[in-house]
This record gives C-alpha cells, structure tokens and sequence, in this order.
C-alpha cells in the first residue's frame, strides 16, 4: 500500500468517527429536548388556571415575567398598567397568579 493509499484510509477512518461522534451527539441533544418538551407539558398541564371568579377584587397578577397591577376584570382578559397612557391585556390562560391587594391601602398613587 503506497503512503497516499494509507493517508485516504486514515482520512476515511477519521471521517467516520467524527461522523459516529456528531450523531451521537445530535441524538443526546435530541433526546434532551423531547424530555424538556414532556416536563414542560407536564407542569402545563398541573398549573392552575385562572378565571374570571379568582382574579375579580386582585390587586396584582403575574403575567409569567412580572407582577402587573390590576386595572380591570374583563370577559376574558384583564388589564394591566403599563406605565404609560395605555393598558395592555392579559388572557386568563396566561396569568400565572393572582395577588390581592394589601390591607390599607387604596392601590392609587399619590
């Protein structure tokens, strides 16, 4: 075998083992998503759902990314301050808790 014969079958041999190594490593990757996949629908499908009833006289709800103060209740959504001249509206299905207001006060700023 002449020395450029052995070269291509060490390359060929690297090739396939780095071949071997990226799918193994494509399969860990993929088989870690499907498991965060399954816990996610998992803790979905145990968290409560809000309604209407519950969120009525809340001084607060929790949006998924922060506590959002009540400003009404509607048929299916409840607005919330944004700091600026408007609302913007949360669906039911989407807020994560619901906090009353605290004792004494009157939630409006002064």
């Amino acid at each position: 075998m002449s020395g450029v014969q052995a070269y291509r079958r060490r390359a060929a041999e690297t090739e396939r083992s780095v071949d071997a190594a990226v799918a193994a490593v494509k399969a860990e990757r993929a088989a870690e998503f499907e498991k965060s996949k399954r816990e996610h629908a998992a803790r979905e499908a145990a968290r409560r759902i809000y309604t209407r009833e519950d969120i009525v006289g809340a001084g607060f709800v929790h949006d998924g990314h922060s506590w959002r103060k009540v400003v009404r209740v509607n048929k299916e959504t409840v607005s919330v301050e944004t700091g600026y001249s408007w609302v913007d509206r949360i669906p039911f299905a989407k807020v994560r808790g619901v906090q009353q207001p605290i004792e004494g006060t009157t939630g409006e700023h002064r």
